[in-house]
C-alpha cells in the first residue's frame, strides 16, 4: 500500500487539489501497479511559527520488480511536478520514493477498539 506523507503544507494550500494531483501522479505509471484505493495520503501542516520554504513528500510502497530505481525516479519527478501544478511553480518541493521489502519489514495494522472504556 503506498503511504504518502506531505510535510510543511501551508494552511492556505488547496489540500483537495494537492491530494488529487499527487494521487493521479502516483497512478500515472500503470506498470508500477499503484492502485487508487490503496493510496493513504497524510497531509502535515507547518506550525504557524514555522516558515516552511520546502515541502517534502515521502512515498513508501512495497518492492515490486517493475519498481526499479529509474521508474521510481520518474515517479518522484511526476509527484513533485503534480504538487507544483496544484500549489504554484514557485513552491520548492522534494519528493522521496522509498520501497519497502515486505519480506524483511515488520508492520502491523490494528483496528480501533470500539468498546467504551470506563
Amino acid at each position: 500500500m503506498p503511504q504518502v506523507t506531505i510535510f510543511n503544507l501551508k494552511e492556505a494550500d488547496p489540500l483537495p487539489d494537492i491530494a488529487e494531483a499527487v494521487r493521479r501522479a502516483l497512478m500515472s505509471m500503470p506498470e508500477l501497479q499503484i492502485n487508487d484505493h490503496e493510496i493513504d495520503l497524510v497531509p502535515v501542516l507547518a506550525p504557524h511559527s514555522f516558515d516552511a520554504v520546502t515541502t517534502r513528500i515521502n512515498v513508501d510502497l512495497w518492492e515490486h520488480e517493475a519498481r526499479t530505481k529509474e521508474a521510481l525516479q520518474e515517479l518522484a519527478n511526476r509527484v513533485a511536478r503534480a504538487f507544483q501544478t496544484a500549489t504554484g511553480t514557485n513552491r520548492k518541493v522534494k519528493a522521496v520514493i522509498r520501497p519497502y521489502d515486505v519480506g524483511r519489514s515488520g508492520w502491523v495494522s490494528l483496528e480501533a477498539d470500539q468498546r467504551a472504556r470506563g
